[in-house]
């Protein structure tokens, strides 16, 4: 009996124990989503900032809840609030795009002016965007190759891409293929589809020692970025 009452214990010391933020990405890694808000939600309410932004997510795509911008912004916004720099990226997005809130550029950058300043690869991706078109900021390339190539630096591919592809159009920019072609492999070995499209176009105008040149910076990259990843 004393046995009995001892494992009974343990299996109820065992159950209380509560799901983790881990448990609610491996749930939404398999797409069940449902169980990964049930998680998510009582940690949001106790205010872990990143089950904040990841509950705004799933609020903003509609997984597992019904599509509802206005919640996934409030959740943003909690995140945001605590420091968070995804969830002030997040609700860079939803400033640009209008989505739960009234458009706002100069909100959509203050806050991906924040994600950035952080070291945050998306919040500086975007922000570069917002200078690469002159979206409620003037133009500027430079700023923009800049904020693209500390994402890139982090291994951020579409930063990665947006250098590749100005460079291959001088975008702002002295035009090189050769620097083209080199940051279009490095984004299209990541999978992504429109540096391999461009990467197309940038072989047809070098000939196969500049594509070995090109390849061979591109290697060197990986290599130096390896390594700095690798200090303590």
């Amino acid at each position: 009996m004393k046995f009995l009452m001892v494992a009974v214990l343990w299996a109820g010391l065992a159950g209380a124990q509560a799901p983790t933020y881990e448990d609610a990405r491996a749930a939404i890694q398999k797409r069940d989503f449902a169980t990964a808000v049930g998680i998510l939600r009582p940690l949001a309410d106790q205010g872990v900032a990143r089950a904040q932004s990841t509950l705004g997510g799933l609020y903003a795509a509609g997984f597992g809840v019904p599509q509802n911008y206005t919640e996934a912004v409030s959740w943003f916004r909690k995140a945001a609030a605590q420091g968070f720099s995804e969830g002030q990226a997040n609700l860079g997005v939803a400033y640009e795009n209008g989505q739960g809130v009234a458009k706002n550029l100069t909100e959509a950058i203050s806050w991906y002016r924040k994600a950035a300043d952080q070291g945050f690869a998306p919040g500086q991706y975007f922000l570069g965007n917002m200078y690469r078109s002159g979206t409620g900021v003037a133009k500027n390339p430079l700023e923009a190759l800049n904020w693209y190539r500390k994402a890139a630096d982090q291994g951020h591919s579409r930063a990665i891409t947006s250098m590749g592809i100005m460079y291959a159009s001088g975008d702002g920019v002295l035009k090189d293929p050769i620097e083209a072609y080199k940051w279009l492999v490095l984004a299209a070995v990541q999978g992504d589809e429109e540096a391999r499209r461009y990467i197309v176009q940038v072989d047809a105008v070098l000939t196969p020692k500049e594509v070995g040149e090109a390849k061979q910076a591109a290697q060197e990259w990986v290599k130096a970025h390896q390594k700095e990843g690798s200090k303590p």
